[in-house]
């Protein structure tokens, strides 16, 4: 996603900090994580959706990239893809 995001060059995309979505227990590890299931977080400046220029913006950039991820036949796997908090439990 980050590559797909980056690709236009009109945007400065990169892992969220301080905050990098690798968090043991989190939402993210509990659902997805731990259940094997490919997934992302993705964070919106809000000023970038205060109005509905900027939302409307944002729905068709998200509408421009996720149809090639989501076709990524490997995403729809469940198998472990690891986890930076530590290990995880075979599937």
């Amino acid at each position: 996603m980050i590559d797909a995001l980056a690709a236009p060059g009109d945007l400065m995309v990169g892992d969220n900090e301080p905050y990098d979505g690798a968090l043991r227990g989190d939402c993210m590890y509990r659902h997805g994580t731990l259940r094997g299931l490919a997934h992302t977080l993705l964070e919106i400046r809000q000023d970038l959706i205060i109005d509905e220029d900027g939302q409307r913006e944002w729905a068709d950039r998200l509408a421009g990239v996720l149809p090639d991820i989501l076709a990524k036949q490997e995403l729809h796997e469940v198998r472990s893809f690891g986890s930076r908090t530590g290990p995880v439990p075979s599937l």
